[in-house]
């Protein structure tokens, strides 16, 4: 006979058990579905734990399914401004869908005198992760390498190089900027310059591709000094377009296409600092879609990426890796929007007269 047990009171299996006078490994074996428990005996005690709220504990779901129910995110060694937004919206989508699912995400940063693979190898050897998500890829990223070999679901943020063989998860970098040039070329600017990022990086190295291929396809024109590599936050943007305004006026850019939106806010402080109007003496477009773009003055043009949804999305692949490893790598590419703001404008335009136009 069942013995009553207060409802306030943390259940737990040997709780359950006193409840339903049954033996501890019988509940735990019921729960689990384990094939030598009688249905009725496995249905009686699923129904009382249900009514009774018990929910298992990570660790013991973990002895009993053999499965680690926390995936692995370590921080990229790169500390500069470009990145902090955009990871912060992935760890939020990614953390969202994860406890969706009662699993959990350890945020795991890179100590003094290590690196990422460093870090990754000590979390593999601990049992303390059971996949991993890894972003900002490299055109040759060691991480990639050495998951590759480790045995340990993962999903990557990103491609590298080689991206054949493993799941991951992208932003077409390259047809957004080929998509951006377009945008500009169709508003009459010609010269147009472009504030690119690190080019080991994988997704700086696309959008520069991008842009290079429409220009070369499009007609326009790459003046001297026009494409500067490495600008990865607002203060090195400021630096690299106060050299481009130092370009005399004929041979200025009248459109500027910037790797992210950090970079793009730095070139527009920038251009405002020396008494230009973005949007009127030179167009300003940036990358991600950050929520800061807009609210600076005037509104930023981005290629807007959603990065919560990237999150959600990476947590579901590396949750079905996890839950079956005999899944084939899932590799998915997703368009970015272009979304036109007050920043961009034709030559020689004012933004208030090409919004009226429009």
């Amino acid at each position: 006979m069942s013995r009553s047990t207060p409802r306030n009171e943390t259940m737990s299996i040997a709780r359950l058990a006193r409840h339903l006078g049954l033996s501890e490994g019988t509940i735990s074996r019921a729960l689990n579905n384990y094939p030598d428990i009688a249905e009725k005996t496995r249905e009686r005690v699923q129904k009382a734990a249900r009514e009774l709220g018990y929910r298992p504990s990570s660790s013991a779901r973990r002895l009993a399914r053999g499965v680690i129910e926390t995936i692995g995110f370590v921080l990229p060694t790169c500390r500069t401004q470009h990145s902090d937004p955009f990871l912060a919206e992935i760890l939020n989508g990614l953390a969202t869908e994860l406890a969706l699912h009662d699993w959990d995400l350890l945020v795991s940063a890179v100590p003094d005198g290590q690196n990422e693979v460093d870090v990754i190898d000590r979390l593999v050897g601990s049992c303390k992760v059971g996949g991993f998500v890894i972003a900002r890829t490299r055109r040759h990223d060691a991480r990639v390498d050495y998951l590759r070999q480790s045995g340990v679901p993962f999903v990557v943020q990103g491609r590298t190089d080689d991206p054949s063989d493993y799941s991951w998860l992208d932003i077409d970098n390259e047809q957004a900027f080929i998509d951006a040039v377009s945008y500009l070329r169709r508003l009459g600017h010609v010269k147009i310059a472009c504030l690119s990022g690190d080019p080991t990086m994988n997704f700086a190295w696309q959008r520069r591709s991008g842009y290079l291929h429409a220009m070369a396809q499009q007609g326009g024109h790459i003046g001297v000094g026009y494409l500067i590599d490495g600008i990865t936050d607002a203060v090195s943007a400021k630096d690299a377009t106060n050299r481009l305004l130092s370009i005399t006026e004929n041979d200025r850019p009248t459109a500027l296409l910037c790797v992210t939106d950090a970079v793009a806010i730095g070139a527009m402080q920038a251009i405002n600092g020396a008494g230009l109007g973005v949007g009127r003496d030179i167009s300003v477009m940036g990358f991600d879609g950050l929520p800061i773009g807009q609210a600076v003055h005037p509104a930023l043009t981005t290629l807007h990426q959603d990065s919560y949804e990237i999150g959600r999305e990476a947590g579901r692949m590396v949750l079905g890796l996890c839950t079956d490893p005999s899944s084939l790598p899932k590799q998915t590419l997703w368009q970015a929007k272009l979304t036109p703001r007050a920043s961009v404008n034709p030559p020689g335009t004012s933004p208030a007269q090409h919004n009226q136009g429009g």
